[in-house]
């Protein structure tokens, strides 16, 4: 995983934590412990891809989301995507919120950004699947962006049969461990949209959450 200072520091402005020669060690410090304890998995499936007025048809499941149908107008299939950091990450997180604030804060966007990562790497070997062979990817959308609803990441999880990889949901449909990630991944013929080769702002640009902070700063 590829995990980066600038983009770490890119979820810290939204804490109002101002970037020093303290913090940057710690951010060091923070990496190292999380890549040396962390150990993530993901499970996909990919499917034909029907995108309708306001509903999309993938695996035998039907989501009902205008957003998401416009996102993936023209995919011929999509990805459904689960992946997680494991239950080691939030343990760490519950440590530093212990004995440190400013650390947990610095734990929390770390996190963040290694999960971001490492969806990126399973994009890329997607990519090198026979049916997928020319395709190119449109940006991650993920239950809970606009109109896709939250409750769909029970489906999500049941096709994908996510108790391989530990992923659970709770009652509230929150994803158990937390630093965990659904989504659905669409490919199309023509590069349409956000894909990996662009930065993140391209993918700002793509998501139907207009209220977002990063949005905003994009």
């Amino acid at each position: 995983m590829n995990v980066t200072k600038t983009e770490i520091m890119r979820y810290l402005k939204t804490k109002d934590v101002i970037y020093d020669d303290r913090n940057s060690a710690q951010i060091e410090e923070i990496i190292c412990i999380f890549k040396d304890n962390i150990i993530p998995k993901s499970v996909y499936g990919i499917y034909s891809c029907e995108a309708g007025p306001a509903s999309v048809t993938m695996g035998g499941i039907t989501i009902t989301s205008a957003n998401l149908a416009k996102h993936l107008e023209g995919c011929r299939f999509a990805a459904l995507l689960a992946a997680t950091l494991g239950a080691n990450a939030d343990t760490l997180i519950r440590k530093y919120s212990i004995q440190n604030m400013a650390k947990t804060l610095i734990a929390q966007s770390v996190s963040t950004a290694m999960i971001e990562s490492y969806c990126d790497e399973i994009e890329k070997d997607l990519l090198q699947l026979n049916e997928l062979n020319g395709l190119y990817p449109v940006a991650r959308f993920s239950p809970g962006y606009g109109d896709f609803d939250i409750t769909c990441q029970k489906d999500i999880l049941r096709l994908l049969d996510t108790s391989r990889i530990g992923l659970s949901l709770t009652d509230g449909f929150m994803l158990i461990p937390s630093k965990s990630i659904t989504a659905v991944i669409g490919f199309t013929e023509e590069r349409k949209q956000a894909s990996l080769k662009h930065g993140a702002n391209d993918k700002c640009a793509s998501c139907a959450d207009k209220n977002c902070v990063f949005r905003k700063e994009a």
